[in-house]
């Protein structure tokens, strides 16, 4: 019964950490593309935006996003955005890093960065990740970016940082962009493959939803045996 409890509980813990919940950032959640879909990510134009089957940080089986841009129109920014589960307060779930994998498919350097903005128009307001550059054959890369004003610059007013990572994202965007002045990205010929993408917690946070878990499974045990 022991061993079953603690499985449940690992079970449930697995499931907080690793399945991403519509319209709520979870702490621990991470994209890992391995379901054959792009999980909620997502391009304008039919094509630019792909779930790659092999390949990925792992090697061969390794499902990976892959991102294109032709440099015109509709389809010439190299950027993906997402309105599901990287919405949210990610003050409150208390991530203080975010984490990507991220591969330049393409001929130029790339500058990749982390984009939010308050909500899913043009010109809306929000905040600049530092740049994680590419070169051009870099292989896979592992990225980390703390979560903090430091890391990130303010595009068009949006209000304070804690702010509006408790309560101001409407649209959290991966772009690549060279300079700071937006948050569409920059129009580029390239391509870019993309794993990984986690919301790293504070290291009190697991800890405290397993702990919870087994207290729960141990209240269980203790009315049974009553």
């Amino acid at each position: 019964m022991k061993k079953l409890s603690l499985g449940l509980a690992l079970l449930v813990l697995a499931t907080l950490v690793l399945v991403p919940r519509a319209h709520a950032i979870v702490a621990g959640q991470v994209d890992t593309f391995e379901n054959g879909t792009t999980m909620g990510w997502a391009h304008g134009v039919p094509g630019y935006l792909l779930n790659i089957d092999t390949g990925g940080p792992a090697g061969a089986g390794d499902h990976y996003l892959q991102l294109r841009a032709d440099g015109n129109g509709a389809g010439g920014r190299l950027t993906t955005f997402n309105l599901q589960q990287w919405l949210g307060n990610y003050i409150a779930q208390g991530i203080t890093s975010l984490e990507i994998d991220l591969l330049n498919q393409g001929a130029v350097s790339l500058s990749i960065r982390f984009a939010f903005k308050s909500q899913n128009t043009q010109n809306a307001p929000g905040y600049l990740s530092s740049a994680m550059i590419l070169p051009v054959g870099s292989g896979w890369q592992h990225f980390s970016i703390a979560l903090t004003p430091a890391n990130f610059t303010a595009v068009g007013g949006p209000v304070a940082f804690n702010t509006f990572f408790s309560t101001g994202i409407g649209d959290a965007r991966i772009i690549n962009s060279v300079g700071t002045s937006n948050l569409n990205g920059d129009f580029v010929i390239g391509q870019v493959g993309i794993d990984n993408i986690r919301a790293v917690p504070e290291p009190g946070a697991v800890v405290l939803v397993l702990g919870g878990l087994l207290s729960l499974g141990g209240g269980r045990r203790f009315r049974a045996r009553a």
